[in-house]
């Protein structure tokens, strides 16, 4: 579940779990203030194996045969 941030309108913030689908809070949880989401940098992770050219080796590429030009019979 992604973590929102949620500033009061005395410019406080807290940070609050929810899910994607839930409805924004407009009133802090605990103290009854007006409150507005911010929005925050998503940062993307790249997890697991093809991500990076550490992952391909090089040299791994199979190379086609030279084509035949008839000096070796």
């Amino acid at each position: 579940m992604p973590v929102y941030v949620y500033r009061r309108s005395d410019g406080s913030t807290f940070e609050l779990e929810q899910r994607m689908t839930a409805e924004p809070l407009t009133s802090c949880p605990i103290s009854a203030q007006r409150v507005e989401r911010v929005l925050q940098p998503f940062s993307a992770r790249y997890t697991g194996t093809g991500f990076y050219v550490t992952d391909y080796p090089k040299g791994s590429r199979t190379r086609e045969p030279a084509p035949a030009t008839g000096k070796d019979l």
